[in-house]
């Protein structure tokens, strides 16, 4: 009996004693799972987080180049209305000046020149040359015509000069438009395109004071 009940507490010794090391390597597998899963975890969330990083850098970075984008061009923009603003008050400046030139005493003495000018330019030797000025200067033109003959023929130049019965249009403003009898050579001296010769002249200037180069 003794013997029986010997057995018995050995085999219940080693089932406990196996139990117990079964639930212990059941712990350390759990253990190193929980280990592994929660390392797994804080790896996955450290890469959510950097990429959420790199995003907003990113957008960040972006939104910078497009204010400093906008802000050149709103810059841009203002110097070149502040420079349009200024072209035109000249323009609109010279326009008067010429207008008064065409209500001066010594306007048809302007014309001679211009028509003098216009002449040496063309370079057509003997052809007899029509000059075109606006409706309100027929009187001037007439009255330009000898002083600019005068003027041609110290250069040793001879030429036929009359004035057309054609006329420019008002925009034009003043001066004239002399043309060969054959319509092949033209020289235009009015003072609309000295005008914008002027304008086409002054651009680099005001470049250099918009933008210092």
């Amino acid at each position: 009996m003794a013997d029986h009940s010997h057995a018995v507490e050995n085999m219940v010794g080693f089932i406990t004693a196996e139990a117990k090391e079964k639930a212990n390597e059941i712990e350390r597998d759990a253990q190193e799972v929980y280990t592994i899963e929660k390392q797994r975890m804080i790896e996955s969330e450290k890469k959510k987080i950097k990429a959420e990083f790199e995003r907003k850098e990113k957008q960040v970075s972006i939104e910078k180049r497009i204010k400093a984008s906008n802000l050149a061009k709103d810059q841009r923009m203002r110097v070149l209305t502040e420079r349009d603003a200024l072209m035109k008050e000249m323009m609109a400046l010279a326009r008067q000046k010429l207008m008064a030139v065409t209500q001066s005493q010594g306007y048809s003495e302007v014309l001679a020149n211009l028509i003098a000018q216009s002449v040496s330019e063309m370079k057509d030797e003997g052809k007899p040359m029509t000059v075109v000025g606006l409706a309100k200067d027929k009187q001037h033109l007439q009255n330009a015509l000898p002083s600019a003959t005068q003027k041609i023929r110290a250069t040793g130049r001879t030429v036929s000069l009359s004035v057309s019965s054609e006329v420019l249009p008002n925009e034009d403003i003043g001066g004239v438009v002399v043309i060969t009898s054959d319509g092949r050579t033209k020289a235009i001296n009015t003072f609309k395109s000295r005008e914008e010769s002027v304008c086409v002249d002054l651009l680099p200037r005001f470049r250099k004071l918009m933008y210092g180069k």
